[in-house]
């Protein structure tokens, strides 16, 4: 237990943690440095904020107004003879190419319950704020989940599937998906749906144009007169001259009754 603490101490470049002043410790880079001063000060600043999922987006968000390419990122897993499905999320910082992991409480993630009094001092050598790349994570979960693994059985405790390394690596290393790139994508295709709206909408509007100027001239043509052939035969008529024939009574003999209806039939037969 005592190796898998140095090699923690080790990997995390702390040499407060164990008290070796010559151990050969791996030094962060520039960039994981100023990073985690940058994501330690945003923390300070908003602890008030209990929950987890608010303070992340909180340190996402004020990262991005510093200059930097942050974004939340959500990890997902299938489920494997050896562990369970899940999801996590942390934060994610891209700096000339090169991918940095954050997560604002990783030191809570390797809590156990009944643990010993070296798993104890292994936890406390964790950090509260991870900031580095996914390699060095990775041997940290490995080194870490065999230190719980041994302090679990230690006390007879049963060693759960969630606290394997396989699946406590998946939480940071499985496939995920950026947070900001799907806000991206997502206002890129409203944009162009809008902009295939509008110009469905010109092109109506044209349409309606030209079918509108050719109904019009089509009503102009109607109100004038007609031709029969050519120029020349025109048919004009002068409403003034013409009138309808007179339609003459006919002649009644004076005195004779007014025979109607079928009594008019019978007296015309011979």
């Amino acid at each position: 237990m005592m190796n898998l603490m140095y090699s923690v101490v080790v990997i995390l470049g702390n040499r407060s943690s164990m008290g070796h002043q010559s151990m050969p410790l791996i030094s962060l880079s520039v960039h994981e440095r100023n990073l985690l001063a940058d994501t330690a000060m945003i923390v300070d600043k908003n602890k008030n904020h209990k929950q987890k999922d608010d303070l992340r987006k909180i340190v996402a968000d004020g990262l991005i107004s510093l200059g930097y390419d942050s974004s939340i990122c959500k990890s997902k897993w299938d489920k494997s003879p050896s562990h369970p499905a899940g999801e996590y999320e942390y934060i994610d910082v891209n700096i000339e190419g090169e991918r940095l992991l954050i997560d604002i409480d990783f030191r809570s993630e390797f809590e156990i319950a009944r643990s010993t009094g070296t798993y104890r001092a292994i936890l406390q050598s964790l950090p509260y704020i991870f900031v580095g790349k996914s390699d060095r994570l990775g041997q940290i979960v490995s080194i870490v989940s065999e230190a719980a693994k041994q302090s679990l059985k230690k006390k007879g405790m049963h060693f759960p599937p969630w606290r394997r390394a396989e699946y406590m690596r998946a939480k940071w290393l499985s496939s995920f998906t950026r947070q900001n790139e799907i806000i991206s994508n997502t206002k890129s295709k409203i944009d162009e749906d809008e902009c295939v709206a509008t110009e469905s909408s010109d092109e109506c509007g044209e349409l309606e144009l030209i079918f509108g100027e050719k109904t019009a001239q089509v009503g102009t043509d109607s109100s004038s007169p007609a031709k029969l052939s050519g120029d020349d035969d025109k048919v004009n008529i002068d409403p003034a001259t013409w009138q309808p024939p007179a339609v003459k009574p006919k002649s009644v003999d004076r005195g004779a009754r007014m025979v109607t209806g079928l009594a008019s039939l019978l007296k015309e037969k011979p």
